[in-house]
């Protein structure tokens, strides 16, 4: 008769040897059509990155664009606030300016 411990060293074995063939017959290997298909995505990705990239670019330009119309809009503001506080004050414009003639 056999032992118990020489009946599990068996079952385990026979496990082993059963797992050892399910995992090597499970390798998967890569068809043409998905080689293919992956080469399709990986172009895609670049031209997506390159998009990106672009977008970026252009956004950074539009940004600086539009620091430098704020800029400008600031000067004029102040300008503009000039010429009301005048236009405010009309005709005594310039209170401080006394003709020498008067």
């Amino acid at each position: 008769m056999l032992k118990k411990s020489s009946i599990t060293k068996i079952g385990v074995g026979s496990l082993l040897v059963a797992f050892v063939l399910f995992v090597s017959s499970c390798t998967s290997m890569i068809s043409e059509e998905q080689l293919q298909q992956l080469k399709e995505l990986r172009k895609q990705e670049r031209s997506l990155t390159e998009m990106i990239d672009k977008k970026k670019q252009q956004k950074s330009r539009l940004e600086q664009e539009l620091k430098s119309r704020q800029v400008e809009l600031d000067d004029c503001t102040k300008k503009k606030e000039f010429v009301q506080d005048k236009l405010s004050r009309w005709p005594d414009i310039w209170p401080d300016y006394k003709p020498e003639g008067k």
